[in-house]
């Protein structure tokens, strides 16, 4: 049987899901096995030698713009999702958090002492909240992001293997709303650390310049700068598709604001 070609897709993530100043901007490099390993870890490790650091993280990365550049000879595409938390309507979604400390000040812990009570209230809070964000929350970026890359690369032509960058939340519980949103386990998911895996820290990048541009702050000027030398690698950067790209998360609750600066990220040159 002839093997497929390989694609990795390597995800991570920049601002916030629960600060309602900020923004959560999920990107996705999309990269052929050969492409990555010939020319993009040799030129993130490149950069970081020149720059005398252990990884490429946008905050720093933003400060030298003499690198932006330097992607240009890699062939690879990107998938961007975005979600505002200050439009999330948390009232209804959340109101398990919201009225947790009613919720749970009547149940019946039985005879431990009052401190011991506290330490159970506080980690099922955070269990919670965990569980509404990657259940909830994280899955729509997922399958969002997912839905909008195998549209143009396709899952029965290739092998596709998707490449995050640890997240703080159960390894197993990614795995899991990936299998689900794909109707079975036979998809392809690792956790590699990001000081070790260059698709991540190109994803970093990235998110982090989408996250800049959105909410204007002082990285604002590098961002853009940035965004117009990359985003002719965006995939199919469309606001009229099924899954369009840049991919507002929740698009009916979010501000007018956020939609505007989003859709111009496709427009920069």
């Amino acid at each position: 049987m002839e093997q497929k070609p390989k694609f990795f897709i390597f995800s991570d993530e920049s601002g916030s899901w629960h600060d309602k100043d900020d923004v959560y901007v999920r990107a996705w490099i999309v990269i052929t096995e050969e492409e990555y390993n010939q020319k993009l870890v040799n030129k993130i490790e490149e950069i970081n030698s020149f720059r005398d650091s252990k990884e490429l993280k946008w905050n720093g990365f933003s400060s030298e713009n003499k690198y932006f550049n330097a992607f240009d000879g890699i062939s690879f595409r990107f998938f961007v999702t975005i979600s505002s938390p200050s439009d999330v309507d948390w009232e209804n979604k959340y109101n398990v958090t919201k009225k947790f400390n009613d919720s749970i000040k009547d149940f019946d812990f039985g005879g431990i002492d009052i401190d011991l009570k506290k330490i159970l209230q506080d980690r099922i809070y955070r269990e919670i909240k965990n569980g509404l964000f990657l259940h909830y929350y994280e899955k729509h970026h997922i399958e969002n992001a997912k839905n909008g890359i195998e549209r143009v690369i396709m899952a029965d032509e290739y092998e596709l293997i998707y490449r995050i960058d640890p997240p703080q939340l159960p390894q197993q519980g990614w795995k899991d709303v990936l299998y689900k949103i794909n109707g079975d386990t036979n998809i392809v998911i690792e956790f590699p650390k990001s000081v070790k895996t260059q698709g991540i820290q190109l994803a970093d990048l990235v998110s982090g310049a989408v996250r800049s541009y959105l909410i204007e702050n002082k990285q604002l000027l590098k961002a853009e700068e940035f965004l117009k030398i990359i985003n002719k690698k965006m995939i199919s950067p469309d606001w009229d598709t099924p899954n369009p790209n840049p991919n507002l998360i929740f698009f009916n609750e979010i501000n007018d604001n956020i939609k505007k600066r989003a859709k111009r990220i496709i427009k920069l040159k």
